[in-house]
């Protein structure tokens, strides 16, 4: 229960932290999305070098490398919303994954949804297009605004319940360690091939060596990150599914108990902009998503 509750909290921080470095320090993109894929595939590579599976097939060691592919393409959605939102509106429609779980596992199994996961689905959704819509002042017209740019955090959504299906199914052929090892390889892999370009490189080792910005990245997008995929790993293989499931959701609470905190108490710390109204739909969105995700894992 402990690594299933600490990981959503983990990952609270990063999401805010990474608000701070690309839009507080300004690192461009492809450079923070670098030293992500970088960083992970460098963990990967030492575990595995210096403890390679033995015996397990090549199809196992696939899926388990597919899982950091999928994942890649979901953060580079996750980070480029990031860039240009406010992580309070944008981690609530990042954490339907498990809503996306649940109407796979309807679709390709054939696995029936009861009436109270059905209520689940209306309650991600609406908390989904809560979470896109702007009131007021901080709408483009002044009054009320809904961006469909917020459709590509569904897709990112699906492909991370993808990605935790396919963690599910290997669970007990791979140890934990090692499954978040491939993982880092898949995250190298794609976030390479798309991103590596000499300007990205010189940005990325400008950046890094920058005493005081340079930990800020490190710590929240290279140790943080694997020490949090060890914690849910972990937590899936030990289970219940559907226990981890809920307790992850509470991550949109997380981002926003500690974003109002700081805007109150830190306004420095963080890159977001609140209204009374505003607040109001960002606290209600993210209601609605861990009441999705709640019921959707123990119903």
């Amino acid at each position: 229960i402990l690594a299933a509750l600490a990981n959503p909290l983990i990952f609270a921080i990063v999401a805010l932290v990474d608000k701070r470095v690309l839009t507080g320090f300004g690192l461009g993109l492809p450079s923070f999305n670098l030293f992500v894929g970088g960083s992970q595939g460098l963990f990967g590579a030492v575990v595995l070098v210096a403890s390679f599976p033995v015996g397990v097939e090549f199809e196992i060691i696939a899926r388990a490398w597919s899982i950091g592919v999928l994942q890649a393409f979901t953060l580079i959605f996750l980070f480029w919303m990031l860039k240009r939102e406010d992580p309070s509106r944008v981690i609530p429609a990042m954490q339907t994954a498990p809503i996306y779980v649940a109407l796979l596992a309807w679709a390709i199994f054939g696995e029936s949804l009861n009436s109270w996961q059905w209520i689940a689905v209306l309650l991600a959704v609406g908390g989904s297009i809560l979470a896109s819509i702007r009131v007021g002042s901080l709408s483009s017209n002044g009054k009320v605004g809904f961006q469909p740019i917020f459709l590509l955090l569904a897709v990112g959504a699906l492909l991370m319940a993808s990605s935790q299906l396919i963690t599910k199914s290997i669970i007990d052929d791979l140890s934990t360690i090692h499954i978040v090892s491939f993982r880092g390889t898949g995250l190298f892999t794609v976030m390479w091939i798309v991103f590596a370009r000499p300007a990205a490189l010189r940005g990325l080792g400008s950046f890094l060596k920058q005493p005081t910005r340079a930990p800020w990245l490190i710590i929240a997008e290279g140790v943080m990150p694997f020490n949090g995929h060890l914690l849910i790993t972990y937590a899936i293989g030990k289970g219940p599914i559907a226990l981890v499931s809920a307790l992850g959701g509470a991550r949109p609470i997380f981002v926003f108990s500690m974003t109002a905190l700081a805007a109150r108490f830190a306004p420095g710390l963080i890159y977001e902009k609140f209204t009374k109204v505003d607040m109001a739909l960002k606290l209600v969105s993210a209601l609605m998503v861990v009441a999705a995700v709640v019921i959707i894992s123990v119903v």
